[in-house]
């Protein structure tokens, strides 16, 4: 038997799963990165629900276990600047009895890509320029490799992806805004002591700040309602600034001292709070995962879970399957009501992040304040259910793929 091949595009979370399982399965696999080396910066991400039983199956818990991620208490702070109360970021979002983790996004991918590192080439450094679907197969034209044919072709990269635009058409097709911009920057000076954190909002707009124990820079994360979402160049750092000054303008704490040190960082992530929304995420043998396919905007906190569950579920549908279609249409039937209940919870007016009004601010604090007296009476899961119910809504079948005993360690 032939063996079958896969190009993935993007090496971030949902590629390298993927290119996990399905060499496991005897695939040949080759990953696709724009980026010159591995991307091992970036927030904290969690992983929870059903995505949680899939790197058990990878053999991965144990050591993404070891890298859990550790918020310092936040200072909650009132409009005015005044103290309010402390928060832990971490308890509030996850539960650790139910296995959930919270972890940097530059950690886990380390963690997913070197699974598989030795199994699966990987082209850094380049990126697809052109795709043919042939029908018995998928012409590749790489910027920097050539060409190269393919079985099939993965889109794991991101809300603006590439291989998206490349098969299905632009990005104003599939993003759907909901009207916020979101920014994240380090501090690279001595504002803020170690093992501090804060977090301070108006309606419309949110500032955290959160320098670890390490001694190593405060991370700055802004986020604000925007009339016309999409219209800011992403890639422009004057126009972004200017905007931010405006969005934040009248703030009374040091917002625009943070926001004074934006001008000067070389890694920034500027981008709009949006989903992606697609009615195939298939087209011949081309298919998409991930952001790529589903973002569900991180006010869900979801997206690298049902990027981890979706790229797993693919997998499992070709091994199964020797006719691509047939296996990418199984694929999107197993994930669709998946990814709908979590693009949902994105959707919800109780955002702890950004309240968007006066009315959620309030209850946004009301909360907060109380959650000390809700943990001690053990009810504080009830804010949580929503989200656990989504996160653990798609069940995996006893059938679908787990790493060969030869691989465990």
């Amino acid at each position: 038997m032939t063996t079958r091949s896969a190009l993935i595009s993007g090496a971030g979370i949902a590629g390298p799963v993927l290119a996990f399982w399905l060499t496991e399965a005897g695939w040949d696999v080759t990953v696709v990165e724009r980026a010159e080396r591995l991307r091992t910066s970036g927030y904290p991400i969690d992983i929870r629900g059903t995505a949680i039983e899939v790197v058990e199956r990878m053999g991965l818990s144990t050591q993404i276990a070891a890298h859990r991620y550790q918020h310092v208490p936040l200072q909650v702070l009132t409009p005015g600047g005044r103290r309010l109360c402390r928060l832990d970021l971490g308890q509030l979002a996850n539960d650790a009895e139910a296995g959930d983790v919270e972890i940097t996004r530059g950690e886990l991918t380390r963690i997913l890509f070197d699974a598989s590192a030795d199994r699966a080439e990987c082209l850094f450094g380049d990126s697809i320029t052109a795709l043919t679907d042939t029908g018995d197969g998928v012409d590749v034209t790489f910027s920097r490799h050539g060409h190269r044919r393919f079985d099939v072709v993965i889109g794991a990269d991101g809300i603006h992806s590439k291989v998206r635009a490349l098969a299905f058409g632009p990005d104003a097709r599939y993003l759907h805004h909901l009207d916020a911009y979101v920014t994240i920057w380090d501090i690279d000076n001595e504002m803020f002591s170690p093992a501090t954190g804060y977090l301070y909002s108006h309606p419309g707009r949110t500032l955290m700040v959160e320098r670890l124990p390490d001694g190593g820079a405060a991370r700055a994360y802004l986020t604000f309602v925007h009339p016309a979402p999409g219209t800011l160049n992403r890639h422009n750092t004057d126009q972004i600034v200017a905007e931010i000054r405006r969005a934040f303008a009248g703030d009374r704490w040091r917002t625009t001292e943070v926001i004074d040190t934006l001008p000067d960082t070389e890694d920034v992530y500027f981008d709009t709070v949006s989903q992606v929304r697609m009615d195939r995420w298939s087209h011949g043998r081309v298919a998409l995962i991930g952001d790529a396919a589903y973002a569900p905007a991180f006010l869900s906190g979801q997206g690298t879970s049902i990027a981890i569950t979706g790229a797993y579920v693919l997998a499992c549908e070709l091994a199964r399957h020797t006719d691509p279609e047939a296996a990418f249409g199984i694929y999107e039937q197993r994930m669709r009501e998946h990814v709908m209940r979590n693009q949902e919870l994105a959707l919800r007016n109780d955002s702890t992040v950004l309240p968007r009004n006066r009315r959620q601010l309030l209850r946004r604090n009301s909360m907060v304040v109380a959650l000390p007296w809700l943990r001690r009476l053990g009810i504080d899961r009830w804010l949580r259910a929503d989200l656990r119910s989504a996160a653990t809504e798609l069940s995996l079948s006893p059938h679908d793929l787990r790493r060969s005993p030869s691989r465990q360690t």
